[in-house]
């Protein structure tokens, strides 16, 4: 081998000695920022888990229950429109929840700075109050009304085919959302957030929630229940400022205007305090 190729094979050796080592900068660098984003992630679950079990729960029934479920039915964002993390938290551990709050995380919300913004959707006609260091929430009554379902099959005998019932019942709604002169077709997500049963002595009694979507930010909750027998079915709204409008095989059945006020007195509101989210400067 000559000198000029020794020094040629040497300098080989170096390059890919140096290349090598930069790709383990660079790998490490990428599983540190991995790290970070998951350790953020984690810190705002723990302070939408915080804020959405700071609530407290009272009643008139001696039962009812003082906070909602330690975890949540779902988990997403919206960063289209400025929502970086959002949960949905049911009240009451068994049958069809007794109320539905989400908790998003909005770091410039209407241009104040960061924000939790809650919906609160009472499904009970059990007047109840929530309270939290910040606010007060006391719905009279529910803001759901289950009906019947047209044309809907008889109950399956079984929890899988009861599932497949759901679904092909749900797939039969069509939903729209309109924000500030913007219109959007809403997504149905095909597996429901919770399912549940209804009433313990019938042997069939089921039901489930499934969520019409932007993105993956619900805006509308639909009902789907069984007594056994037959169906019935029922919206929730999860927007304030939404128009919200349902159709059921192309015949509109549910309609919601947007809310020019806000009330902690209704069954369904919204509101929003300050808050310090992890990964955002105030």
């Amino acid at each position: 081998m000559s000198r000029i190729e020794r020094w040629s094979l040497r300098l080989a050796v170096v390059i890919i000695a140096l290349c090598i080592h930069s790709m383990h900068i660079n790998l490490s660098a990428d599983e540190s920022e991995s790290d970070c984003e998951a350790r953020l992630a984690s810190e705002r679950m723990d302070l939408m888990r915080s804020q959405a079990l700071g609530f407290r729960f009272t009643a008139p029934e001696p039962d009812f229950p003082q906070s909602l479920s330690p975890k949540p039915l779902f988990r997403y964002d919206d960063h289209t429109r400025g929502y970086i993390d959002g949960t949905v938290w049911r009240l009451g551990q068994e049958g069809r929840p007794l109320a539905i709050v989400t908790a998003e995380l909005h770091p410039k919300y209407t241009g104040v700075g960061p924000r939790v913004v809650y919906d609160f959707l009472s499904l009970t006609p059990v007047p109840f109050t929530a309270r939290s260091s910040s606010l007060v929430w006391t719905p009279p009554g529910s803001a759901v009304e289950m009906v019947a379902f047209p044309d809907a099959p008889a109950a399956a005998a079984t929890l899988p085919l009861r599932m497949v019932q759901m679904r092909r019942l749900a797939e039969r709604i069509r939903a729209t959302q309109e924000v500030e002169g913007q219109k959007v077709q809403l997504r149905l997500l095909p597996k429901p957030i919770d399912r549940y049963c209804m009433e313990a002595d019938a042997v069939a009694s089921d039901g489930a929630i499934f969520l019409l979507v932007n993105g993956r930010n619900p805006a509308i909750m639909l009902f789907l229940e069984t007594d056994g027998e037959k169906w019935s079915y029922g919206f929730g709204r999860l927007s304030l400022p939404s128009v919200l409008i349902a159709e059921l095989d192309g015949e509109p059945v549910w309609q919601v205007p947007a809310f020019s006020s806000n009330s902690l007195n209704r069954p369904y509101c919204a509101a929003n305090v300050p808050v310090t989210i992890p990964g955002y400067e105030p």
